[in-house]
């Protein structure tokens, strides 16, 4: 691993990992049709698509950078729609999904660059008027997050990215530049919250529901 580059991190080391971050399942089946075609970029392990299953989505589709853990998705869900991908452009057509989710994906991107980029293809990929599920994590002001982020800013030039003892670097967002990369949809829902992460601390968190234009 090189730089803010984090494929090779998620695939030496995320079937390992337990991922927590929740789907407002309520939220979500308010707004998206039984009938929908739904993509989970970022999917992981298929956890979020496993539950859209069981709540009686039958049009699922998981992309993840990451090999094994597509495998273990697989493994515990042989049944559901998994795909590895290396990154660039997605391949789908365009307006394939009604809508797509993408949970605790951004704080994975530390580069603002390739989170504007993955957001261009998502929504290449959505119809018009498809919706948008992003969950992520926002700054926090305790001292262990300050002196890590001020060590990240240092290092990496970005307020907010932090690194992982197992060798990981993530970010935690300004909820203004959240906003701000989703300035084109439509905000139908957004709640500021806590979750807690892959490595069991709390961390201050959003969900937002966003339609396109």
């Amino acid at each position: 691993m090189t730089g803010l580059d984090q494929q090779a991190y998620w695939t030496e080391k995320g079937a390992t990992k337990k991922f927590t971050t929740p789907l407002d399942l309520d939220l979500f089946t308010a707004h998206v049709p039984k009938d929908a075609r739904i993509l989970d970029f970022g999917c992981g392990y298929g956890r979020t698509l496993a539950e859209l299953r069981d709540a009686g989505y039958a049009a699922l589709t998981g992309i993840d950078f990451a090999e094994p853990l597509i495998k273990r998705g697989l493994d515990e869900n042989p049944a559901l729609d998994l795909h590895a991908y290396s990154g660039g452009t997605l391949p789908y057509a365009d307006n394939t999904f009604d809508a797509a989710l993408t949970l605790a994906v951004f704080t994975c991107m530390p580069e603002t660059r390739t989170q504007a980029e993955t957001l261009l293809e998502l929504k290449r990929v959505l119809k018009p008027g498809g919706l948008l599920y992003v969950t992520d994590f926002l700054l926090n002001r305790d001292r262990r997050n300050l002196d890590r982020y001020k060590t990240g800013q240092e290092k990496y030039d970005i307020y907010g990215i932090f690194e992982v003892s197992d060798g990981g670097v993530l970010r935690h967002h300004d909820v203004n530049h959240m906003q701000a990369l989703f300035f084109d949809f439509e905000t139908v829902a957004f709640e500021e919250t806590t979750f807690t992460t892959m490595h069991g601390h709390e961390s201050r968190a959003f969900y937002g529901l966003y339609r396109m234009p």
